[in-house]
Formats: structure tokens, sequence, C-alpha cells
């Protein structure tokens, strides 16, 4: 695998798991959540700092609120990288459609030949937990959770962070989302396979998460 510079140049977190999520253990998705915790203060310090030295900006302005984000993104879209897919996974994943209908089938590899680079994965995961701080310092109200079941619960066994309610009146009762932050941080980097990317992206996506959060009594 190609290493590129800004790679070398930027230490990751390397999580402490072999398996799936959806295949962890009571104790396991214990240990990964108390593992995730301890790590934010340190890995949201340390994206400040190589925000700040490469725009070039004071980290004073990297202060937890929701305006930091715009900076911390403008920052991501220098260094995030787009790579191919290997041919093998796209195997894997035509293997995995089988039964499905041809179009379909050729719709969804065509769409995953490129991928985040796993560099770019790790700056995600970082800049997740950096909005997870952000969530969690600024309104009170909110705590972080792991759901264990079901285990076809796309975020299952992962540390959560809810108390969000959308209260859509089109909604037979309120609605109460689950914050996933490293998929949250992940959702507008999809904008860089159509190239349609802008600094606010995240800044965006985070602002109407915090509609969703009821106002304290």
């Amino acid at each position: 695998m190609k290493i590129s510079e800004k790679q070398i140049n930027y230490e990751p977190l390397i999580i402490p798991l072999n398996k799936s999520f959806m295949d962890l253990s009571k104790k396991e998705s214990q240990e990964y959540f108390d593992w995730f915790i301890s790590h934010i203060d340190e890995r949201a310090e340390y994206l400040r700092q190589k925000v700040s030295n490469g725009l070039g900006i004071s980290i004073e302005l990297l202060d937890y609120s929701l305006n930091s984000l715009k900076p911390i993104w403008k920052w991501f879209l220098q260094v995030a990288e787009i790579s191919k897919t290997s041919k093998k996974d796209l195997k894997q994943l035509e293997k995995s459609l089988t039964g499905q209908q041809q179009s379909f089938i050729k719709h969804m590899v065509e769409q995953s030949k490129e991928e985040l680079s796993v560099f770019t994965e790790y700056v995600l995961r970082d800049i997740g937990m950096y909005l997870a701080k952000i969530f969690i310092l600024n309104y009170p109200i909110l705590e972080w959770t792991i759901k264990r079941t079901p285990k076809t619960y796309v975020h299952v066994n992962v540390p959560l962070i809810i108390g969000f309610v959308d209260d859509n009146k089109d909604y037979p009762k309120p609605f109460h989302p689950d914050l996933e932050p490293i998929d949250l941080a992940r959702t507008p980097a999809m904008n860089l396979f159509s190239k349609t990317q802008q600094d606010d992206d995240l800044y965006d996506v985070c602002k109407k998460w915090t509609q969703w959060i009821p106002k304290e009594k």
C-alpha cells in the first residue's frame, strides 16, 4: 500500500479490535467504549495542533464551538485523499450482492470503485472525537451510551450520544436519533466523490443536529 507524505506526518489512533462491532461480546463492547471515551481529549487536542499548524491559525480559534468546525473541515479538505478500491474488495462486494438484479449489482460496483483512503479514515475518527466533545461539553443534556441490540443495528456496540428529540409533526411520535460521531464526520466527506465539498459542510450537518437538542428546564 502506498503511503502518502500526509500519512507519514500523521500519528493515527489504532483501534484495539480485530473483529467487527457486530461480533463483540458485552464485555468487549464495554472495553471498547471505555477505550474510546478515554482517548477523546487526547485526540481532540492532537487534531487542534494539526489544524492550527496546517492552516497557520491560532489554536485558540479551535475552542470546541460549532464555528470551530469550519476551519477544521477546511483543513480536512486539504489533506483528504481518495484511493482506488482493490479488485479483491470489488469482487467481494459483487459476491455479497448475489441474487440482486444485475443492473443494481453493476451500479453498486461502479459506485464503489473509489473509497476514502485509510489515512483519511484515521483523520475522520479524530474529527469525530472532536465534534463529540463539542456536543457533550456544550449540551449537558446529552450523554454517552452503547446499544447492544439488535445485532443488525447499524451502530450496534459503538459509542453513541443520545438525548436528541426530533418532534417533526409528520411523525406519529417524537423520534430520538442516535449520534454516532465518527459516522457523522464521515457523512459530509462523501461530497468528495461528487466534488461538491464545501468548507461549511461539517458545520451545517452538526448545526442540524443541534435543532434536535431539547431546551433544558
